[in-house]
């Protein structure tokens, strides 16, 4: 397994099912830096359950204990990565990719906004974030976040942002539509199931806490959205 371009460690290798592929595509992941390294094209090859498994594996590392770096070296030929900005069927995410074509390296969050998985909030659940949250860590950067007087990260810009219950349930669709499983519910009833499982996370840890800005949305709702899919993925 390649270095992590920003924290030197090994990365660990995830084993995913791909399209046309015969043999599992391997990743390179980094939980301390919250970052994955692709090789070539393989985040576009990954099936819908690989993507649910990546999606739970997010989950389960929470929020980088690492404060990213803006430029990276390849960890395949040392050349510098160039930062790149992408769209998705209409959503915009960057990663950093190598110009000798050996990959490209990408942070968990915007790997979520490739897979149409975050949104931002409506005003209802600003209003309600701004009541009873009041302050977060900035999903890309780790900052804090004042609710009360903002809706993006002063210092890197990124606004706030949820899971998509949607846009999992589209992949969870997707899965369902090649793979049905017997007894398995409904991917219409799953998505209430995820939205439900986020908001109330956010809102326990809420009650829990003293409002000290440590908790990042975006991991709080992979964690309690990847607890709800994890029987799904189990089946197939």
């Amino acid at each position: 397994m390649p270095d992590c371009p920003h924290c030197r460690e090994t990365m660990s290798a995830l084993l995913l099912e791909g399209f046309g592929a015969l043999q599992p595509i391997e990743i390179s992941a980094c939980a301390p830096c919250n970052l994955f390294w692709f090789d070539k094209s393989e985040s576009v090859r990954l099936t819908p359950k690989s993507v649910l498994e990546v999606f739970q594996f997010i989950g389960r590392c929470g929020r980088a204990s690492n404060a990213l770096k803006s430029q990276f070296a390849c960890p395949i030929c040392s050349k510098p990565l160039a930062l790149t900005h992408d769209v998705q069927r209409n959503t915009r995410f960057t990663y950093w990719r190598c110009g000798n074509n050996h990959g490209q390296l990408i942070t968990f969050h915007h790997f979520l906004r490739e897979k149409n998985f975050i949104r931002g909030p409506s005003a209802a659940e600003l209003a309600r974030l701004r009541a009873t949250v009041r302050q977060v860590a900035c999903s890309q950067c780790g900052a804090p976040v004042d609710l009360v007087s903002r809706s993006a990260c002063a210092h890197c810009g990124a606004p706030v942002a949820l899971i998509d219950p949607d846009g999992v349930a589209r992949t969870l669709r997707e899965l369902h539509a090649r793979a049905p499983a017997p007894g398995g519910a409904d991917p219409e009833t799953m998505k209430s199931r995820l939205s439900d499982a986020q908001i109330d996370a956010i809102f326990d840890l809420a009650r829990m806490r003293e409002s000290k800005g440590n908790d990042d949305l975006i991991s709080i709702g992979a964690t309690a959205i990847g607890a709800v899919i994890a029987g799904l993925i189990a089946s197939r």
